[in-house]
């Protein structure tokens, strides 16, 4: 399902990408009209959020917003807006402002709040109940390896899932045990396929290895690594770097994902 959502996502934006500003939106959702507009001497678009005559919300951005839903996190619950932003590229990058409506009949002084927003990179995200209580969370890949290893093509997202307080978005990610060991399996047999035959290792400690087999498996432990930290086990991860990667740079990668990728 989420390799879906980044191949999917990945698609429609580098289609997107053959036609430089031609994001536009204008529906109506309810008593809401969302419409953007487009400068293309400044590359910025503007939202408006209008009931009837009168302007609620407007707002100047540098990305596309290439669409707009309603949706609400639980059956008979809250209805948010979703604006969904995308800076434009073959492969960047897409983000999201959540926010609600605050109706004021009384004085005809409705407003748009902006509660939150997320950023996904070269991913996109789906809203579903992933564990059948009622409520949905935000189901995305988390695409913070895209280029840091390896090509795009190679690169593994690892799982990424967000809950809703109301208020705020939050990274429950760890709370989904089973998705993330079944997702450690699969990257794991795409490791094993991959190192099957043997690799080869940079001659020296600092050597690119950008598309080469040792920045592919790179890649793939780096991914694996995430997912073991999302389940408070991230040592196992690094006994699988020690086991499968012994070329004479692992500790310097070890130090990459520990200090700029934060898995520690």
């Amino acid at each position: 399902m989420r390799i879906f959502i980044v191949l999917f996502l990945t698609v429609v934006f580098a289609a997107a990408a053959h036609a430089q500003w031609d994001f536009k939106v204008d529906t109506t959702i309810g008593k809401y009209r969302f419409k953007s507009t487009v400068d293309t001497s400044e590359y910025t678009t503007t939202l408006t959020i209008s009931k009837g005559k009168k302007k609620i919300f407007s707002e100047t951005y540098y990305e596309y917003v290439y669409s707009v839903q309603a949706e609400s996190f639980k059956k008979g619950g809250e209805v948010y807006y979703f604006i969904n932003f995308y800076s434009g590229g073959a492969h960047c990058c897409s983000s999201l402002i959540l926010g609600k409506i605050v109706e004021d009949s009384f004085l005809d002084n409705d407003k748009f709040v902006k509660l939150d927003s997320s950023f996904y990179g070269n991913s996109g995200f789906i809203l579903e109940d992933l564990d059948s209580d009622g409520v949905k969370e935000i189901l995305s890949g988390n695409d913070m390896f895209a280029y840091a290893f390896t090509n795009y093509a190679e690169t593994r997202f690892p799982l990424r899932v967000e809950g809703f307080d109301g208020k705020k978005l939050k990274d429950i990610t760890g709370k989904f045990k089973d998705m993330l060991r079944g997702e450690i399996e699969e990257f794991t047999k795409d490791l094993d396929e991959l190192i099957k035959d043997g690799f080869e290792c940079p001659a020296e400690d600092g050597e690119d290895t950008f598309n080469t087999d040792a920045g592919s498996v790179k890649t793939i432990l780096a991914a694996i690594v995430a997912d073991y930290y999302s389940l408070g086990e991230v040592e196992k991860g690094y006994e699988l770097v020690d086991k499968v990667y012994k070329c004479i740079d692992r500790e310097s990668y070890k130090r990459i994902l520990k200090s700029d990728f934060k898995l520690k």
